[in-house]
């Protein structure tokens, strides 16, 4: 039975430095690796574990049946998960064939915000790699990689540290099956001891050139780190960017603590970032005497109401008539496209 032998999965939220972590372990001689394949995502949507939000067809009622016809069968759950196994083995084990090489390395940044109890069930013997970055480090990474550094569209657009944090967290505190954790920060600090320590976890020898993965060929399609090229070996210029976003602009401070103050506190512990020391290294440039901005541009004002209005209406938008009476709405909409 196919329970994940052959394989790595780096389990992350987008902006952790995945792209560069993998290129590093895809350096290995034994270590064949692709692009966020997004293998596993569909396959845990098909309606018996997860259900899609829309689809071009019922998707209620293909997971209502999906459900019962694996209710129907002998072994029932167990033999829907052994079908779901076949598939994986069918394709991870084919992308490996004729490589020479003992594993095959998914790194799909996706599978860590929606479906970390699917993997455990399924692939408990895969070889699974947390990696966390300092969560506002995430933030200022993904606004400025696809919002030209607008924190507010950001977070508007997908609330990143809110929908991973937390599950993450969960599997960290209460996985049965074996992971390692690592962290960004220790990562680019101490290169040569962290990669050393996943080779031991992974049963595979240390191979000194893996670190300078730019010098290694690497397969580059449509996802992963656009901006991975620019450098060929780990760096720590990246590791406290987000303190100068935030050292002259309030408001992206005020949204900062508005989103970090809905992730609990234990989660924040579990993910390694300490609720008591998540703001030190902003609170450290400002006690040496850089201080904020008290003249912030008129500019960013009207973006800060701006923004504040667009939460305010989000919120309202939460409260259960107005839900039902905006996907009435949308239901509409929908009908009038088709």
């Amino acid at each position: 039975m196919y329970l994940g032998q052959n394989l790595i999965l780096i389990l992350s939220p987008p902006r952790s430095g995945s792209t560069m972590l993998q290129r590093i372990l895809g350096s290995h001689t034994e270590v064949l690796t692709h692009p966020e394949p997004h293998i596993l995502t569909p396959l845990a949507f098909q309606g018996y574990f997860y259900q899609v939000e829309k689809a071009p067809y019922s998707h209620k009622n293909a997971a209502q049946a999906f459900r019962e016809f694996v209710d129907f069968l002998p072994e029932k759950e167990e033999d829907y998960l052994n079908a779901c196994r076949a598939y994986c083995d069918a394709l991870y084990s084919r992308a490996l064939k004729n490589s020479g090489k003992r594993y095959f390395l998914d790194k799909t940044p996706n599978y860590a915000r929606s479906i970390l109890p699917f993997i455990e069930r399924l692939l408990p013997q895969a070889k699974i790699i947390i990696l966390t970055r300092h969560p506002l480090a995430v933030l200022s990474s993904v606004a400025h990689t696809f919002y030209d550094g607008d924190y507010d569209r950001a977070y508007f657009s997908r609330n990143i540290l809110g929908t991973t944090i937390p599950p993450v967290a969960r599997f960290l505190k209460e996985s049965r099956v074996e992971h390692i954790h690592v962290r960004y920060e220790e990562l680019v600090s101490d290169p040569v001891q962290h990669v050393r320590q996943l080779f031991a976890y992974l049963n595979l020898d240390y191979q000194e050139g893996c670190i300078s993965f730019g010098e290694h060929q690497h397969i580059t399609k449509t996802y992963g780190d656009p901006k991975i090229a620019r450098h060929s070996s780990p760096i720590t210029q990246q590791i406290d960017a987000w303190v100068t976003d935030l050292i002259q602009r309030p408001d992206r401070r005020d949204l900062c603590k508005m989103i970090i103050g809905k992730i609990q506190a234990e989660d924040l512990a579990a993910y390694g970032y300490p609720s008591e020391t998540l703001w030190k290294p902003l609170e450290d440039v400002m006690n040496g005497g850089v201080g904020e901005d008290n003249k912030a541009s008129l500019m960013i004002r009207i973006h800060a109401l701006k923004w504040s209005f667009v939460r305010r209406v989000q919120s309202l938008a939460r409260k259960p008539p107005v839900t039902r009476l905006v996907k009435r709405i949308s239901r509409y909409c929908d009908a009038l496209l088709k």
